[in-house]
């Protein structure tokens, strides 16, 4: 059960959604800011709750290269300022240390214009633990939950790069996930890469794989759901033709 995905299924699907999107912006204004492609996974039993938001590779990243980026770091975060520098890394915005986090942004105004201010948010590792006190839960509801990076890494270029170009699965206590797989900017080849790279390193994630799987869609916030596989029942897999059984008694006979 390598892979049970029609190609040629998910390439109409993902062309008619952005040509559906596209129809839209030219009636609704609201449609006219880009937003996220979503791939949505639908299992069989509910998931595990417990586990970590795991790193999927993306072939095209979600945000480009004029996207703000915010890391969140351990204090004085002068000292983390000054070690991006050193190690050449360009794609940080902003730096802000827990501290400032803390003492800045306790309202909740101050905490959705926060959120609201930049593309991706980073985490120094060691202060995640802090940080859903800290934010409060915009950037949980937004889907804007701060990135974990090792900012102990020799090339910690390549880890912040690898962070902002990878997409994310996150725990969920229910039968349905959800992933990023590309905006409604990329074109439709770009989303049907993302597909195709992200879905093998998501079904690896999901307990047994692709027995699990009862269906997978892709959507934007605005759209309506559009499949891309169903399970067949399991009664239906076990059915066995009628012309089959007839031909196979044919050749014992």
């Amino acid at each position: 059960m390598a892979n049970m995905l029609d190609e040629k299924q998910a390439h109409k699907a993902v062309a008619a959604l952005i040509k559906h999107v596209t129809e839209g912006s030219k009636k609704n204004e609201l449609f006219e800011e880009a937003s996220y492609v979503w791939l949505l996974i639908a299992t069989k039993k509910i998931s595990e709750s417990n586990r970590k938001p795991a790193r999927i590779p993306l072939k095209h990243s979600l945000y480009g290269k004029g996207s703000e980026v915010c890391l969140f770091t351990k204090d004085p975060q002068k000292d983390y300022k000054e070690l991006l520098e050193k190690k050449g890394v360009k794609s940080v915005t902003k730096v802000i240390g827990v501290t400032k986090l803390r003492d800045n942004y306790k309202p909740f105004e101050a905490k959705r214009q926060l959120c609201n201010s930049y593309d991706v948010f980073l985490a120094d590792d060691r202060v995640v633990p802090l940080l859903p006190k800290l934010i409060g839960k915009t950037f949980f509801d937004k889907k804007k939950q701060p990135i974990p990076v090792n900012l102990q890494r020799t090339n910690l270029n390549a880890e912040i790069n690898r962070a902002i170009g990878s997409t994310y699965l996150h725990p969920s206590s229910g039968s349905c996930l959800a992933i990023k797989i590309g905006t409604t900017t990329n074109t439709v080849q770009e989303i049907l890469d993302n597909l195709l790279t992200a879905l093998p390193f998501v079904i690896d994630k999901v307990p047994k794989k692709w027995r699990n799987i009862q269906s997978l869609h892709i959507k934007t916030s605005e759209s309506l759901s559009l499949p891309i596989y169903n399970s067949l029942p399991d009664e239906a897999k076990s059915i066995v033709p009628v012309a089959a059984t007839a031909n196979a008694g044919t050749d014992e006979e």
